[in-house]
């Protein structure tokens, strides 16, 4: 019988609900959900349902405030 997991398995809390890469994942939808990111913590998860033609202003946008994007 494996052994069961115990308290010490778990995630320090400091970086729980965090991306692997270590900034908070924010799903945007538009420009303005793009701008209220703060570049220092939060990387963007542009959302599926936005066109091509959008996401590239999205893309320009995000690389002019320094706003990593996860999905390019």
């Amino acid at each position: 019988k494996p052994d069961m997991p115990a308290i010490g398995y778990r995630t320090p809390r400091a970086i729980r609900d965090l991306h692997p890469s270590g900034y908070n994942d924010v799903l945007v939808h538009n420009m303005q959900e793009l701008e209220d990111l703060d570049p220092a913590c939060d990387a963007a998860r542009i959302s599926a349902s936005i066109g091509k033609r959008k996401k590239a202003l999205m893309l320009e946008k995000a690389s002019e405030l320094g706003i990593k994007v996860l999905n390019k």
